[in-house]
């Protein structure tokens, strides 16, 4: 949930400097605003079908489930994860029994990176789902935000088609159990499970909103930052290419 939070909070960064684009999508308050609202509501509830866009390959949905497992996104979820079962578990638990905070960031990593290798790359390819984030084509900061929450619900198959997220709802109830058979036998609960269910969906919500409004937030900081930022910062670019292009599997 802070996570959530987190992403929220800069999404809502990037809308202090919006672009004209932006700030045209962002006037709910004039005389067309009601209409705007229901078409945003119907973007919301139906994805686009997507018939021209091409089929993902098992070497894509792969890539797709290595920058999730790597990124920065991956780890910080974790730590904020691995933080607020700390606190909860020094109220339930005796000081004696009390899992370690180090202990307990490697049970919430290992359930993250399992849950981005089943839902990014082994049950895409056994369903035939696509796994990959498509940013929203809304102008609008609240349609841009519901687009970007609901894609835990809402995904394209192979062939572009709209259809119910199961891969993802898959990978996470896998890594849940995998998570919880780590765990030291006395932190196992049913409510703890269902705890990490949702705080493991409610990470994901964040690190959405960051994948729709981060490119946003990077161009404008980009804008403002030394050149010689900007330059190490396309070199630094290059050369994870590069690192990409030998390492993908052919």
């Amino acid at each position: 949930m802070s996570f959530l939070l987190l992403a929220t909070c800069a999404a809502l960064c990037q809308s202090e400097l919006p672009s004209a684009d932006l700030l045209q999508g962002l006037q709910f308050d004039g005389p067309d605003s009601h209409e705007v609202q229901r078409q945003e509501l119907r973007t919301w509830k139906s994805l686009p079908d997507a018939p021209s866009a091409q089929s993902p390959t098992q070497a894509e949905k792969f890539r797709t489930f290595v920058d999730e497992a790597r990124s920065p996104l991956t780890f910080g979820a974790a730590g904020v994860n691995a933080g607020i079962m700390r606190e909860t578990e020094l109220g339930r638990l005796s000081s004696g029994r009390t899992a370690s905070l180090t202990a307990l960031y490697k049970g919430v990593l290992i359930q993250k990176e399992s849950s981005a290798f089943f839902s990014k790359y082994l049950y895409p390819a056994l369903l035939n789902q696509d796994p990959r984030y498509y940013p929203s084509s809304s102008r609008s900061f609240l349609g841009r935000v519901t687009y970007a929450a609901s894609r835990v619900l809402i995904t394209r198959n192979d062939s572009g088609k709209t259809t119910l997220n199961t891969s993802y709802f898959l990978g996470v109830l896998t890594s849940v159990a995998i998570s919880t058979a780590y765990r030291p036998y006395w932190t196992r609960s049913t409510s703890a499970t269902f705890k990490t269910f949702g705080s493991t969906i409610g990470s994901d919500v964040g690190i959405n909103l960051l994948h729709e409004f981060g490119p946003g937030i990077r161009q404008m900081v980009k804008g403002r930052a030394p050149k010689f930022v900007s330059r190490i910062e396309e070199r630094i670019t290059n050369d994870q290419t590069l690192s990409d292009v030998n390492t993908t599997p052919r």
